[in-house]
């Protein structure tokens, strides 16, 4: 079991600190990702926020059999879909929002 496996097992079991080191070594691709698929840092900030909480509610669907970035592209690829998102003309990724 690799050591992903391990930290997702323990914040689906609410360990908070797994979930936090999830959640911060999630956060940028995932923001990535949105922002090449939705217009405006507005429709990327919403559709991170629309991945993150669909994967990070489903983290006890994640068996370990994939690596975990795979299975969190999934469930990004997953939502955006079910949005109708459509891929942006290609421009260069803003860097996702600072937390305060």
């Amino acid at each position: 079991m690799t050591t992903d496996t391990l930290l997702v097992q323990r914040a689906a079991r609410g360990d908070r600190e797994a979930f936090d080191i999830v959640f911060d070594a999630s956060f940028c691709a995932i923001y990535r990702f949105a922002a090449r698929q939705a217009p405006g840092l507005a429709g990327a900030e919403r559709l991170s926020e629309r991945i993150l909480a669909r994967a990070f509610g489903t983290l006890e669907d994640f068996d370990g059999s994939v690596p975990f970035a795979a299975w969190l592209l999934g469930v990004a690829r997953q939502v955006t879909r079910e949005l109708g998102a459509r891929p942006q003309p290609a421009r260069a990724a803003p860097s996702p929002p600072i937390a305060s």
